[in-house]
C-alpha cells in the first residue's frame, strides 16, 4: 500500500476547444498510484490560450501562484503540479506554499533526463517561420531560462521545435489528419537532436499517442523518451511519499500575500491563432 496522498494540478489556461471545469486525463489516471487522488483545480479567470514566451509565462504565472497559495489555506492537498514546460508561477508557488510541495514540469522532466543520459533535448511546439524566411523560436527562452535555474543548462543539448503552436500538440482537440504530419515533423527533429546535436535523452511533447510513437521509433536507437505529464506526476508522488517539500530558505514566504482576480480581451493581435 502506498501513501493516501491528494495532488491538485494548476490550470492557468482557457484553451479554445476543451471543455472547463478540466479533469485529470485517462493516461494520468491510468498511471497514477492507487492510493492517489488527482484533481484539477482550474483559475477561474484564467484567459489565455497556451504558453511559449515570456509574455505569455508571466502573465499565467500569477494564476497559477495565486491558485497554489488558495489550495494550500483550504487544505488537504500533498501537492501542487503545474504541467507547463516554461514553468510559469512555480517559483512564486512554492514561496507561497509553506507545507505543499509545489512541482513544475521542467524540474522533474530534466532532472530525470539528466540521470538517464549525460545530454537531453526538448522537441516541443512553437516554430514560427517568419516574414524574413528565417524561423523563429518562442518557446527557447522560457526552457532556457528553467535549465538555469535548476543548473542543468549544461546538461541542454537542444530544444527542437516544430512548426505548429502548441494547441496544434494537443490531442484532446486537433483532427488526426493534423496530428500525422505533427508526429512525423517530431520524429524528424527528435533524430536531428540525437545525430545533430548529441541528445541522449529526449524530452516530448504532446499527448499520450505521440509520446508512444516517439518511444516506438527512438528505442532502436537506445534513446528514452520522457513525457512531461508522466515524470511531472510520478515525481511529485516520489518526493511526497518521501515527505519532502521544497526548501524554505530557497523559497522563503513572501512579505506581502494579494488576492485578486484579472480579466483581458481573448485576442487582440495580431491575429487568429492557427489551430494546427
Amino acid at each position: 500500500m502506498g501513501k493516501k496522498m491528494k495532488i491538485v494540478r494548476i490550470n492557468g489556461f482557457r484553451i479554445p476547444g476543451l471543455e472547463y471545469p478540466s479533469k485529470p486525463l485517462p493516461d494520468l489516471l491510468e498511471l497514477k498510484n492507487d492510493d492517489t487522488e488527482l484533481v484539477v483545480r482550474d483559475a477561474p479567470d484564467a484567459f489565455v490560450h497556451f504558453v511559449e514566451q515570456n509574455y505569455e509565462n508571466e502573465m499565467v504565472a500569477v494564476l497559477h501562484a495565486r491558485e497554489a497559495w488558495k489550495v494550500e489555506q483550504e487544505g488537504g492537498a500533498d501537492a501542487v503540479i503545474i504541467r507547463c514546460n516554461g514553468e510559469p508561477g512555480v517559483k512564486a508557488a512554492r514561496e507561497l506554499c509553506e507545507n505543499t510541495l509545489v512541482m513544475g514540469s521542467a524540474c522533474a522532466v530534466q532532472h530525470v533526463a539528466s540521470m538517464l543520459g549525460r545530454r537531453f533535448s526538448y522537441v516541443i511546439a512553437g516554430r514560427e517561420q517568419g516574414d524574413d524566411g528565417i524561423d523563429i523560436d518562442h518557446t527557447k527562452d522560457t526552457l532556457i531560462s528553467a535549465a538555469q535555474h535548476y543548473g542543468l543548462e549544461h546538461k541542454l543539448a537542444s530544444i527542437r521545435n516544430v512548426n505548429v503552436p502548441p494547441t496544434g500538440f494537443n490531442e484532446q482537440i486537433a483532427a488526426e489528419e493534423d496530428l500525422a504530419p505533427v508526429y512525423e515533423e517530431a520524429l524528424e527533429e527528435a533524430k536531428k537532436a540525437v545525430f545533430e546535436d548529441g541528445a541522449e535523452v529526449i524530452i516530448g511533447y504532446g499527448g499520450p499517442r505521440l509520446h508512444d510513437y516517439l518511444v516506438k521509433h527512438l528505442a532502436p536507437l537506445g534513446v528514452p523518451v520522457l513525457s512531461t505529464d508522466h515524470t511531472l506526476l510520478k515525481v511529485a508522488e516520489m518526493l511526497v511519499q518521501l515527505g519532502l517539500t521544497q526548501s524554505k530558505r530557497t523559497y522563503p514566504k513572501p512579505r506581502q500575500i494579494y488576492d485578486f482576480t484579472v480579466s483581458a480581451a481573448e485576442v487582440v493581435g495580431p491575429g487568429p491563432l492557427p489551430s494546427s
